[in-house]
């Protein structure tokens, strides 16, 4: 969330009818420094027995509403004495997983090849309203355990390498067990039975298709890349060589 400095401009509109019960909004904009604008919703309503509901939402940098504010006293009588500032109680912020409302149902799909070149299946990526419903239908993997993860670079040249490192746009750390929590590259591991295929349905909060500091379509877009060892999903990378990858496109 933008900080709203003491050089905002605060715009303030809002519309109130007594006689209807339906939701009221008002928005607040701000302008800070020619950055682009923050921007807080107020959302109230009137019950059935005349009393006013109100929030406040805040609007993301990828332009969804995200945290929620919901004031403990809603109404506040100024003080009597001139010029004396009175303040509410503190207020409580519920954060939501702000996915963008317009990519939801959006899809992508990494085409899998091994090092020669030779097919390996297809990986796809389903865009939900809470997170990204990842589906692995993968051919010609060796039987066993492998380390799948998301990586940071839309590329698949010889040997991989390019596709770089785990997906870590939050710059946390490797590992599903990691104590300070893992970046939204970290998958968990997949098995290939002995006729090489391997399906599997993953899901993960940590990334989406949309706009975002998440968004696995950056400046440099993402891959899907499966090892040939499993994840230990500790700190320390070690799933071995990476035989297949799949650059991420969004269909």
């Amino acid at each position: 969330m933008s900080q709203l400095t003491t050089r905002a401009r605060l715009i303030i509109a809002v519309v109130a009818t007594a006689s209807i019960a339906a939701a009221l909004t008002a928005m607040i904009t701000a302008g800070d420094s020619g950055d682009g604008a923050a921007a807080v919703r107020i959302q109230a309503r009137q019950t059935d027995s005349g009393a006013a509901e109100v929030a406040l939402q805040i609007r993301n940098a990828d332009h969804s509403w995200g945290e929620r504010i919901l004031p403990s006293e809603r109404f506040l009588a100024a003080d009597s004495e001139p010029g004396h500032w009175r303040s509410s109680t503190a207020i409580d912020v519920h954060t939501s997983d702000g996915v963008d409302p317009a990519a939801i149902g959006l899809t992508a799909t990494a085409e899998m090849s091994g090092p020669d070149g030779e097919p390996m299946g297809q990986v796809t990526i389903i865009q939900g309203p809470r997170g990204l419903l990842i589906q692995a239908r993968l051919t010609g993997v060796p039987e066993g355990w492998h380390g799948f993860h998301i990586h940071e670079t839309g590329s698949c040249a010889p040997d991989f390498s390019a596709a770089g490192g785990h997906y870590d746009p939050t710059g946390i750390g490797h590992g599903v067990l990691h104590e300070g929590g893992h970046h939204p590259g970290d998958t968990v591991n997949i098995y290939a039975h002995a006729d090489g295929v391997a399906n599997a349905d993953q899901y993960t909060v940590d990334a989406t298709l949309g706009a975002g500091v998440t968004s696995l379509f950056d400046h440099d877009g993402s891959a899907i890349i499966v090892h040939e060892g499993p994840d230990s999903y500790g700190e320390a990378p070690g799933a071995g060589a990476r035989i297949a990858c799949g650059v991420i496109t969004l269909n």
